[in-house]
């Protein structure tokens, strides 16, 4: 009920900042260049396909590896962590994920928005798919064991299924942080002097903090995991509507390939 009332708050703050607000029909703020934002979709896709790729043929959890699981070999931070393991922090982490993916959209209900309705889809885009493809590649190349398979009441069955590597970094607090963060981008952007912007910077602030304490509580991620994702997803999701605002041409977002694989490059243009 939480995160429904979390999305609902997201949706009657922008209906009303939307239906107050005067429109220019010559409102444009953002910068769609289809042969840079094509290479950086495109290359953001494979990137998310290979890091999918990669989790899959990651090492996976073996019964030889439990009894190794101590504690004590962890930072004193993430020790508490071990001790967690709860269905329903789990669930309700699941509804704050799947609920984040609906905010970018909640701002189509003003006329700003739809005017630029592609753009903000296509960059909802990237931001998920730049995000979701570096989070799942660090699962892959670090490995690094869930909480729960330090606990001694949780059933090795539990523990070998799959997915028990991928603790590092927490992808529900990535994902809800880059797109808290991105829907609360836009509003400010689309409305720079509303008085909501404080409420609604709020919410997106506070929906990835929330996921992430649920994570903790069910055992799938210690505190370092939450919050590397929660900076990892806070920082795509500011800067990729960051840098297509029209205002900010001088910056650019660019997806540069390299020899293994490809570098996501920031630049800005000196005058």
């Amino acid at each position: 009920m939480k995160t429904l009332r979390l999305l609902f708050a997201f949706v009657c703050f922008s209906s009303s900042v939307q239906s107050q607000s005067h429109i220019d029909h010559h409102f444009h703020i953002y910068n769609w260049d289809w042969q840079k934002d094509g290479y950086i979709l495109t290359g953001s896709l494979f990137a998310w396909g290979g890091s999918q790729l990669l989790k899959a043929s990651a090492d996976k959890i073996t019964l030889s590896d439990l009894p190794t699981r101590d504690p004590m070999n962890l930072w004193g931070i993430d020790r508490g962590a071990t001790e967690n393991y709860s269905l329903d922090a789990q669930k309700w982490s699941d509804v704050f994920l799947y609920s984040s993916f609906l905010l970018p959209f909640t701002h189509y209900t003003g006329l700003k928005c739809r005017k630029q309705g592609f753009i903000v889809a296509g960059m909802a885009f990237e931001t998920f798919l730049i995000n979701d493809a570096i989070t799942n590649t660090l699962k892959a190349l670090t490995k690094r064991f869930r909480p729960f398979t330090y606990n001694s009441e949780v059933s090795n069955e539990i523990k070998l299924s799959n997915g028990a590597r991928y603790s590092f970094a927490s992808g529900h607090a990535s994902n809800t942080a880059a797109l808290g963060f991105f829907s609360a981008k836009v509003f400010s952007d689309l409305y720079p002097h509303s008085k909501w912007k404080p409420v609604i910077w709020t919410l997106g602030v506070t929906l990835p903090a929330m996921t992430g304490y649920l994570r903790y509580r069910a055992g799938k991620h210690f505190p370092t995991d939450i919050i590397a994702g929660y900076a990892l997803g806070a920082t795509i999701g500011y800067l990729v509507p960051h840098f297509h605002k029209v205002s900010n041409d001088d910056l650019s977002l660019n997806l540069i390939p390299v020899q293994n694989g490809m570098m996501l490059s920031f630049t800005k243009t000196l005058k």
